[in-house]
């Protein structure tokens, strides 16, 4: 049948391109320096321009759209691609390009893939790193050590990981036994010893509690289930909201406020710099962070601006973090109609996360925003 060959093809480009980039991109993170002699910033610009090119092959010619479509897509598009602009950042971007470029593919098959690029490439990573190819970088938190195993700093690896157990346990949800909650508490235990990445721990645990909640409650007060997703759709909208008060304010003028920013290795109180220095626009604009861009601008000084949240909102302006959050959650929304509770806890436990780092809106951390594509092309009534 010549038509299932089209879809197939489809299928195969949008595949291919996933690949292509989720392990090229977990490899950029890693403190490999140079592939065949050519500097690893150098292949990594290469690899970006052919990836856009190639979802742009993709979403042209591969894809047909209804009107509904087209309007919400230029809708969507167009402030993004100026924020980006104004702002030299495209996580955001290349995020909504492979949302938009997957019309056509099952958002399973897609976590599943990125799973096996997981098991495959962190492994190797690592193995890389012991036998000298890929260089050790230790760091310490006090007295304590933390080991990133050739990735670049031990939180990407705790993110990695993290990334790792929620694909598992998304890819498993209708089968969840004894082995699976060992897998995950090997991972905390994992993730504590080694890269001793806090975010990632946390998460991990409250992911764990809330996993055991559901097995319980979809087998047993499926009514229980619903009201919890409701709460997890409140408690995203609580720390978007929190996220932006407390960096706005100078929370240290408050001693329990203070408290909080220390547990939280002090995300508001170096955020509340970051906007003190640079304001908010409404359509984004350069923010110089890193030491060489710090360099670049004439800025001294270290400047963190680790909350998802708050970096949208500087770096994207306000146009663009209310476009995001509106659109995650009616993502928590929509799924949480569709009783699809697991990835409704997934959703959740990545606004956590984005409250201490920012991978809340990085495709390539946040994979599942790939979920947005079944809203866009009304693809809801499939199993997600």
């Amino acid at each position: 049948n010549s038509e299932d060959v089209v879809v197939m093809l489809k299928n195969f480009l949008y595949l291919f391109i996933f690949i292509f980039w989720y392990s090229t991109t977990i490899m950029f993170t890693t403190n490999l320096r140079n592939v065949m002699g050519v500097p690893i910033s150098t292949v990594n610009s290469i690899v970006d321009i052919i990836i856009l090119l190639l979802l742009m092959i993709q979403i042209v010619f591969f894809q047909s759209y209804k009107k509904r479509e087209l309007v919400i897509i230029i809708g969507i598009t167009t402030p993004i691609i100026i924020a980006a602009a104004l702002s030299r950042q495209y996580s955001l971007l290349s995020g909504w390009m492979f949302i938009v470029a997957a019309r056509n593919v099952d958002f399973d098959r897609v976590i599943r893939v990125a799973y096996k690029i997981l098991l495959i490439m962190i492994p190797a990573i690592v193995f890389l790193c012991f036998i000298g190819f890929i260089e050790e970088r230790t760091m310490t938190r006090g007295d304590i050590q933390r080991f990133s195993l050739g990735f670049v700093h031990p939180n990407h690896l705790g993110m990695r990981i993290f990334q790792l157990i929620l694909c598992h346990f998304y890819i498993n949800k209708n089968k969840l036994g004894m082995l699976n909650f060992f897998f995950i508490i090997s991972a905390i235990i994992f993730v504590i010893i080694i890269p001793n990445s806090q975010t990632a721990y946390i998460c991990l645990t409250v992911f764990l509690i809330m996993i055991l909640g559901y097995r319980y409650f979809i087998n047993q007060k499926q009514i229980l289930m619903e009201i919890c997703a409701k709460c997890l759709i409140s408690g995203y909208l609580l720390l978007n909201m929190v996220s932006i008060i407390f960096s706005y304010i100078d929370i240290n003028k408050n001693v329990v406020l203070s408290q909080i920013d220390k547990w939280m290795s002090m995300r508001f109180s170096l955020c509340h710099k970051v906007w003190q220095l640079y304001g908010v626009s409404f359509f984004g604009q350069r923010i110089y962070i890193s030491p060489e861009e710090r360099k670049l601008a004439g800025i001294t000084g270290s400047l963190w601006l680790d909350n998802a949240y708050v970096s949208m909102l500087l770096r994207y302006g306000v146009l663009v973090f209310l476009l995001f959050s509106i659109c995650y959650l009616y993502l928590m929304k929509a799924m949480t109609a569709k009783k699809k509770y697991v990835l409704v806890i997934i959703l959740f436990l990545y606004s956590l996360y984005g409250a201490m780092e920012p991978a809340l809106y990085m495709i390539t951390h946040n994979i599942f925003l790939i979920a947005f594509s079944e809203i866009l092309y009304n693809k809801c009534d499939k199993e997600i």
